[in-house]
């Protein structure tokens, strides 16, 4: 319509009118082009409040993994210096000292594969839209905190003590599956769930009716002399997994400040 307008000014040569109804039309597509920017804005924020949302989120859990497993290993860690004492001392003599042995060397070799929580971040990173909740330092310490931790624990995992492996082959088959039978709920907890975080992961557990394969066990781990040359690097890997943590602890709680005052 103004369009019409405008061709039928121009035909009559009023000039004045040509200009008016120039500035309309040059009015209406600048507003028309705020208000899509605006919107396009708007969406934007909304967008980025809710990925940012998401994203804490996933750093949250991974704190809530990372306590649940600093006491899981640091349970193992008590069981692997357990055994390390016993293997440098007399023979256990009583029933409840062989059976505590036994059980002890099945759970210092417990392995609780973690990582942060990455699944956001990379759909992030995948549409390109880091830019709408993170500044640039913030993106390089995500980086920081999803990929190169990420490498950290991979190096970790391929570099893992063979205690695990070879300390389940010299366990009698039945014992071992009786051991895991008591353990079931501490193999795998999830920090979600309630409960999840108990007082402690390795309740008191019996011995298996056979007793005879639990003497079998004491006595095969305590004759391979190689156990505690592997018991010696799963008791560094273990020493050195809760300053780990820490570190994984600390990134994680400075990125939830940081992306929380970035709101």
């Amino acid at each position: 319509m103004i369009l019409r307008r405008l061709a039928t000014s121009i035909r009559k040569q009023d000039w004045f009118a040509v200009i008016i109804e120039t500035l309309i039309v040059v009015m209406g597509v600048f507003i028309g082009l705020q208000v899509n920017n605006w919107n396009e804005a708007r969406s934007n924020r909304i967008e980025a409040e809710s990925s940012r949302e998401r994203l804490i989120a996933d750093l949250h859990a991974d704190l809530d993994a990372f306590a649940v497993r600093r006491q899981w290993y640091g349970e193992v860690l008590e069981a692997a210096l357990r055994v390390d004492d016993a293997l440098r001392s007399d023979p256990p003599e009583t029933i409840d000292e062989m059976w505590a042995f036994v059980l002890d060397s099945w759970i210092a070799g417990g392995e609780w594969p973690f990582e942060p929580s990455a699944q956001i971040y990379r759909e992030l990173q995948n549409a390109g839209d880091l830019d709408l909740i993170a500044s640039g330092p913030i993106q390089r310490r995500l980086r920081d905190y999803y990929e190169d931790s990420s490498h950290e624990i991979e190096t970790l995992t391929i570099f893992q003590s063979g205690y695990r492996d070879l300390s389940r082959q010299l366990i009698e088959g039945r014992v071992g599956t009786h051991v895991a039978g008591c353990l079931s709920l501490a193999s795998s907890p999830e920090p979600s769930q309630p409960d999840a975080n108990p007082d402690t992961f390795y309740e008191n557990c019996p011995p298996p009716e056979n007793f005879a394969l639990v003497v079998r066990s004491a006595e095969s781990l305590r004759e391979t002399e190689a156990l505690r040359m592997q018991l010696n690097m799963q008791l560094s890997k273990l020493a050195w997994l809760p300053s780990f943590l820490d570190y994984l602890d600390r990134q994680a709680t400075s990125l939830v400040s940081d992306l929380e005052a970035a709101e």
